[in-house]
């Protein structure tokens, strides 16, 4: 578990277990896509760009807490594709994160990327804008509830404020640390994937839940 001290609270980011039920509802080659891929996002969210910018968010929303992040290992059952249309964007719903009320609990889901779950991944995913348009975004997100905002409109609108300041601080920084992230993935998305399912979709979520 990497824990982040700030001042006289911490965060502490860890990796959850895979559910033992994964192996009922999943082929077993789409757990082990998400058992790498939340690792690799563990290892995203304990970049030092990405550290930084919790610590600071965190000062700035005056949150007097200690604070754990979940990184989940199979999506929420909230999440589903709902298809895909000729040009191939996928036109799904997601829930990437969660702020229990009741707990200093945060948790990252990661997305569905299947339509079903008992089929071998079909097709390729882009790691890095998965981590900056999804876990990044889920997690301050569920750092503005942990504050005390609670209005979604509102919390959707700093959300994306907040973003774009992490985008114009730390992306350059971020993008250098994710190398070796990124080349890790591609390397175990050979094994899995493009040996035999070469196909690519890259469009973006039309429709998502926060």
């Amino acid at each position: 578990m990497e824990e982040l001290i700030i001042s006289e609270m911490s965060v502490k980011v860890r990796l959850a277990s895979v559910p033992k039920f994964a192996e009922c509802e999943y082929h077993p080659t789409q757990i082990r896509f998400y058992e790498k891929m939340t690792e690799l996002v563990y290892k995203a969210l304990n970049l030092n760009s990405v550290r930084n910018f919790i610590k600071e968010l965190i000062e700035r929303l005056s949150i007097n807490e200690d604070i754990e992040v979940r990184i989940m290992r199979l999506p929420s059952y909230k999440s589903r594709i709902i298809g895909v249309t000729k040009k191939g964007r996928i036109i799904d719903e997601q829930l990437h994160g969660r702020s229990w009320k009741n707990k200093n609990l945060i948790d990252i889901f990661p997305n569905c990327h299947f339509p079903d779950k008992l089929s071998k991944p079909h097709w390729s995913v882009g790691l890095r804008g998965y981590i900056l348009n999804s876990s990044i975004r889920a997690l301050i997100h569920e750092l503005l509830h942990k504050s005390g905002i609670h209005d979604e409109k509102e919390v959707r609108k700093i959300t994306e404020q907040y973003y774009r300041q992490f985008r114009r601080k730390y992306l350059k920084q971020f993008e250098k640390e994710l190398k070796p992230i990124l080349k890790e993935w591609k390397e175990f998305e050979k094994s899995i994937v493009h040996a035999s399912f070469p196909a690519r979709l890259s469009g973006l979520p039309q429709q998502q839940i926060l």
